[in-house]
């Protein structure tokens, strides 16, 4: 029988997913004996809640008092023993990446049943994915076969793991979610460091495979505005805005500057009423370089204040650009910092401890560490923006970090069966009126 509206909404509220989360995680495949200590569901679930509380590292959530532990089993699920930090680092380590991406798509799938993309359309039934890439380990001892490796002036070799996040936004909503993550590592059998670019084209191959019908509205910094790229996502059908510099495209904005003196550009400045001033100047049909027959439209914004020098930014895109639409591509182009700044500065700066090294290994550790907590940031994205409880406790409490510590204070000392239960006994403890 078919689930109802409210159904699926409420699927969204942490238990629920946790549940789901569960029963996915049991499907994974373990090749270890079948004597193993730990179940592999039990390990990856472990490494679920260790982001999803929080702990600021492995050790940290290795020590647990008896309410934590009987809450770890109750609300996250998790059969028998908790595993120790070795275990999980161990387990782990022989684990792919691709299987924990496969739980995300399963996650966003599973949101967008409930309604996200109502709220997410942008550009007619499009929604906008910004991509971009963050470094999350370095260190100049601790490497492993897969690493990038950067040797600075002084000839000392550093070593990174790094990947490239593929988010959904909305100019207008506040919530970000994820739908995939690829790692940017060595891949097998190379002995040259990967590379965003060669990243991107696996990243853009996977989404595409992934999620075939969402109408895809792509916005990119400048490191994508190159032919190959634009030929490759146009092929899926998507949409674009990329973010275009003049000493990336010298050919191309000499083409821009000939038709601005021939009275081809459009020009066009709307003002508001605080006195910001907006300027636009577009033309489309633009040669991209001289070695490509890609044609695209340019378009040419400034945010104008008193007192303060105009801020500039450029953009190419595959959206007709007029008097009515730069307004909306402009707003398209800049959604695209949500992916640092909700995304990234989030997961560095806000509770995830993204740039810590949890754990590193020989093979998959770091990267599959890195997709567990963008896996656990999706769930969060989820409560923020569907759980009406997860909601009033947030603006109860005024802040997210202080209700991560209330969390984590009551999740050591007293015994849930669900996390509901945790939410409302924080709402008691503040007198906040939840219903």
């Amino acid at each position: 029988m078919r689930k109802s509206f409210e159904q699926l909404q409420a699927g969204l509220r942490f238990d629920e997913l946790m549940k789901s989360l569960d029963e996915r995680f049991q499907l994974f495949a373990d090749q270890r004996a079948d004597n193993s200590r730990y179940s592999l569901a039990s390990v990856l679930k472990a490494a679920f809640a260790m982001f999803s509380l929080k702990s600021v590292s492995l050790l940290d959530f290795k020590r647990q008092t008896v309410p934590e532990q009987n809450n770890l089993r109750s609300i996250y699920r998790i059969a028998g023993e908790i595993p120790c930090d070795a275990q999980m680092r161990a387990v782990l380590d022989e684990v792919e990446a691709a299987p924990v991406r496969a739980v995300i798509e399963w996650v966003f799938k599973h949101l967008c049943r409930a309604g996200l993309l109502q709220r997410y359309r942008y550009w007619q039934r499009s929604v906008v994915v910004s991509i971009d890439g963050v470094e999350h380990f370095s260190s100049t001892k601790v490497h492993c076969p897969s690493c990038l490796q950067r040797k600075n002036r002084a000839g000392e070799i550093s070593y990174h793991h790094a990947g490239l996040a593929a988010v959904l936004v909305h100019p207008e909503q506040r919530e970000v979610f994820p739908l995939d993550f690829e790692p940017i590592v060595k891949q097998d059998g190379e002995r040259k460091n990967d590379c965003e670019r060669n990243a991107a084209k696996r990243l853009c191959r996977s989404l595409h495979q992934r999620y075939p019908h969402l109408p895809v509205l792509v916005v990119e910094d400048a490191l994508y505005s190159n032919a190959p790229h634009i030929e490759q996502i146009t092929g899926y059908g998507w949409k674009y805005i990329l973010t275009v510099k003049d000493e990336g495209h010298p050919k191309l904005f000499k083409q821009f500057a000939a038709r601005r003196r021939s009275g081809q550009v459009k020009e066009v400045v709307k003002r508001e009423a605080d006195g910001v001033e907006h300027y636009y100047a577009w033309t489309n049909q633009l040669w991209l370089g001289a070695a490509t027959d890609l044609k695209v439209n340019l378009l040419w914004y400034e945010e104008r204040r008193e007192g303060a020098q105009a801020r500039r930014w450029t953009w190419i895109s595959n959206l007709p650009l007029n008097a009515l639409s730069v307004a909306k591509v402009m707003r398209g182009g800049r959604a695209r910092w949500k992916i640092e700044n909700e995304t990234f500065n989030t997961l560095k700066n806000q509770g995830y401890n993204f740039g810590h090294n949890y754990g590193h290994g020989n093979r998959n550790l770091a990267s599959v560490l890195a997709v567990m907590m963008i896996l656990a940031f999706l769930v969060d994205q989820i409560q923020q923006g569907f759980d009406p409880v997860f909601q009033k406790l947030w603006k109860g409490l005024g802040s997210k970090s202080k209700l991560w510590e209330m969390i984590r204070s009551l999740f050591r000392i007293l015994i849930f069966q669900k996390m509901e239960l945790l939410y409302r006994h924080i709402a008691l403890l503040y007198q906040l009126q939840l219903e």
